[in-house]
């Protein structure tokens, strides 16, 4: 008579002792062991059924995939930096058209004197102080229009000082026609929940009770300020 050890561990089965089943820890025969491995077969297809399903989802999901969402953001950035862009351009045309009219309207009015002979002391130190004037505005001009574009550029993915924390400016975004900057702090703080003031949706990434946003310009007049 065969003993325990040496016959089938399933129950009602009597034949001997072939292996042991990894799938569930037992001494079974051929028979058991060839159902089990069957059954462990049978656990895999419907893995690979999901996985497949994961991949057709990332494969036909186009419209509102990750992808899809994606291009959705690049396309908003993109129109309002264009809107940006014109509104400067507007504003820088504007500012060029009048410098050019007044340095032509003094030029034309040093064309006239030269032309007449009897220019007066006071009317060619009135001339040189309008010339003063406008050498001075167009400076200032040039120079303040390419000092905030480039303050802005840099601006971005620095790390700036309010009292005794540090802030990370991870992005700038545009709500409700406000330019605003998205600030993480270095560490979590009250009241801090990542959440837009404007429109109370989450722009950008942060991480947990350390993201907020501030005005552009109440930004840009603080650093002013303290340097």
């Amino acid at each position: 008579m065969s003993s325990s050890s040496s016959v089938c561990s399933m129950k009602g089965c009597k034949k001997s002792v072939t292996c042991l089943c990894h799938h569930c820890q037992k001494n079974v025969c051929s028979k058991h062991f060839n159902e089990h491995q069957s059954q462990v077969n049978d656990e895999l297809i419907p893995m690979a059924d999901r996985l497949n399903e994961l991949k057709m989802k990332i494969q036909t999901n186009e419209q509102t995939g990750p992808l899809a969402m994606l291009q959705i953001w690049r396309n908003k950035k993109c129109h309002e930096i264009d809107e940006e862009y014109n509104l400067r351009l507007e504003n820088l045309k504007k500012n060029i058209s009048k410098y050019n009219e007044q340095i032509s309207e003094t030029i034309s009015n040093i064309k006239e004197l030269i032309d007449e002979g009897d220019a007066s002391i006071d009317q060619v130190k009135q001339i040189e102080r309008k010339i003063e004037t406008l050498t001075d505005e167009v400076n200032n001009f040039m120079s303040s229009e390419s000092t905030i574009t480039q303050r802005e550029s840099n601006l971005l993915g620095t790390v700036i000082n309010m009292g005794s924390i540090q802030y990370l400016v991870k992005a700038k975004i545009k709500c409700n026609a406000k330019d605003l900057y998205g600030l993480e702090s270095t560490r979590a703080l009250t009241g801090y929940n990542g959440l837009c003031p404007e429109c109370g949706k989450a722009h950008v990434l942060f991480e947990k009770y350390r993201g907020f946003y501030a005005l552009c310009n109440t930004l840009h007049a603080r650093i002013h300020s303290e340097n």
